[in-house]
């Protein structure tokens, strides 16, 4: 691994990341460390105190539900750009979340490279196809309430244009995941608001079509499908399960119920289950979105566990 930072173990999931995603992740943690400008934040959750030693340990810190996601969005951007250029355009991972949507602040090493690009995957030369927002779908990632910004599509119509940020779409599946793309527009670092530098999934996209006049996505009407996305990215309606983060309420619940339980049979079954899922819970994470449709099993068994040891 670069920079003298060490290889995770062999017998580690990590060892298991995609080499550009491990390359990321050390290098914003390595940088971090450094003390380099603007690296403050990068995988901010993963430093907590103590402080981490090595980006794995960070990574443990982040947890499972967190790296699934980092492995997720980058397949996403793998299958939109088979080359990862577009992967490789992020310089650091920022802070991760998860909820009406999911998805990394970042710091890109170039933003008008990055606008390059995104604007390169318009015909799918690469991978699925990615257009702009037409105004109205990116008015969500400024730096102003939307509301207020809403006037001036009314006014200026086509010719409206974004003011804070370059917002661009993956277009796949109606009302299906679909990752978003965030730019800020000022090119001078020190004015860059990190707010607006973020690449995350969606998980009803609104986009129908590209509009082929305007090279600009085309959304689906609201009574078909927009205002769901809506009710998903502002209130959390629909959104999927987070399996390794609920797993570990569950287990949680379990425990309470197991030390008040004179069901041993019950307790060893919880007990074994539980354990075989906080040993394998990473090994299912770096595998993505492969790995979270297995945790979602492991998930079942663990509540029927619980239940069980439920008092009658």
């Amino acid at each position: 691994m670069s920079r003298m930072h060490p290889d995770p173990p062999a017998e580690s999931p990590y060892a298991e990341l995609p080499e550009d995603l491990r390359e990321t992740i050390v290098r914003s943690f390595v940088d971090r460390l450094a003390g380099a400008a603007g690296a403050q934040d990068n995988l901010m959750f993963g430093f907590r105190d103590p402080a981490p030693k090595t980006a794995w340990d960070a990574l443990d810190r982040l947890g499972p539900m967190a790296v699934n996601m980092l492995v997720r969005l980058f397949h996403r951007i793998e299958g939109i750009d088979r080359t990862l250029g577009t992967w490789r355009e992020i310089q650091w991972i920022r802070n991760q979340w998860w909820g009406g949507s999911a998805g990394f602040k970042v710091v890109y090493r170039n933003p008008a490279a990055m606008r390059r690009r995104l604007d390169d995957l318009l015909m799918g030369e690469r991978g699925k196809r990615v257009a702009r927002d037409a105004y109205v779908g990116g008015l969500e990632h400024q730096l102003r309430p939307a509301i207020k910004l809403l006037p001036r599509a009314l006014f200026m119509g086509p010719r409206a244009e974004l003011p804070d940020a370059d917002t661009w779409r993956e277009v796949d599946v109606p009302l299906q995941e679909g990752t978003h793309f965030c730019v800020g527009k000022s090119e001078q670092p020190e004015r860059r608001h990190p707010s607006l530098d973020d690449i995350h999934l969606d998980w009803s996209s609104p986009v129908e079509r590209i509009d082929e006049r305007t090279g600009r996505c085309d959304y689906l009407e609201p009574w078909e499908g927009s205002v769901m996305h809506w009710l998903e990215a502002k209130l959390g309606r629909g959104a999927p399960v987070f399996t390794f983060e609920v797993a570990r309420e569950v287990i949680a619940r379990g425990n309470e119920l197991s030390r008040a339980s004179s069901a041993a049979a019950e307790v060893a079954r919880f007990r074994a289950i539980a354990a075989s899922f906080l040993r394998d819970e990473m090994a299912l994470a770096v595998r993505g979105r492969v790995g979270y449709e297995a945790s979602k099993a492991r998930l079942d068994e663990i509540e029927r566990a619980v239940r069980a040891l439920e008092p009658r």
